[in-house]
């Protein structure tokens, strides 16, 4: 297996969107709120597109798409990210190829990247009304090389009734938590500089991770800080900082 940079799907830059269709209380604004409890809602089948305008004289120059909490899947639609120059009047185009999703799990597009003003997620061919959890579209931040990680450790959260004899008598599982631990040793300042911005733009809240995107490329997961503690102790005079990521996920 190569080994390669973790990378963190966090940054986007989006604001204002605006949704083709949307339930009164499920508003588009909910994709960006890295949580799980909101969420937009559509209320149509028909072709639709949550939008962004940058500004007059802006662009913004994503080059990741990545979509959590969804029915996708399920509602048998295909999604696209495009951009255009003119408010998609005449100027209209596929950033990748549009692609139906085959699973209602986190998805993640990566592409090369354009400097646009005008984006907007197109959805179509859903035969229910599609809803999305989190949302986003910008740059990514690939870090460095881990120097160590926990890729694959999971709890069981689940009621467990034992018997007065030792034996299992019942067993309820409520879900299943991801627990992936990052440890960064000898920090340069480029490095610090990137976990302090995701760690001030991020918060508490959720955020899309690849551990490894080379050979495990498929491993995208929607993880958040376990504790709002952030430990950076300096070393060598301050030269270098080590650091350990405590994250955990709702295994999907």
């Amino acid at each position: 297996m190569s080994w390669s940079p973790v990378v963190f799907y966090y940054d986007h830059g989006l604001s204002g969107l605006t949704a083709t269709y949307a339930h009164a209380s499920y508003p588009v604004a909910n994709i960006l709120d890295r949580v799980d409890g909101t969420m937009w809602k559509s209320t149509a089948t028909a072709t639709q597109y949550i939008t962004f305008d940058a500004g007059v004289g802006v662009t913004i120059s994503p080059d990741y798409l990545l979509i959590s909490n969804h029915n996708l899947k399920t509602a048998g639609a295909t999604i696209v990210l495009q951009y255009s120059t003119d408010n998609f009047a005449a100027d209209i185009n596929d950033i990748f190829t549009a692609y139906a999703p085959a699973t209602d799990t986190t998805q993640l597009k990566t592409f090369t990247t354009q400097a646009k003003r005008y984006w907007r997620l197109k959805i179509t061919g859903a035969t229910v009304n599609p809803y999305i959890g989190l949302c986003w579209w910008g740059p990514k931040t690939a870090l460095d090389y881990a120097d160590s990680i926990t890729p694959y450790d999971e709890e069981i959260k689940a009621n467990v009734n034992i018997g007065e004899t030792g034996f299992v008598q019942g067993i309820h599982t409520k879900y299943t938590e991801r627990q992936l631990d990052i440890k960064f040793e000898d920090m340069d300042s480029t490095l610090t500089a990137k976990l302090i911005a995701w760690r001030d733009a991020v918060g508490m809240g959720l955020f899309g991770v690849q551990w490894e995107p080379g050979d495990h490329s498929t491993d995208i997961w929607m993880m958040r800080r376990a504790k709002g503690k952030y430990d950076a102790p300096l070393k060598q005079g301050g030269l270098y900082v080590d650091n350990k990521l405590a994250l955990v996920g709702r295994k999907e």
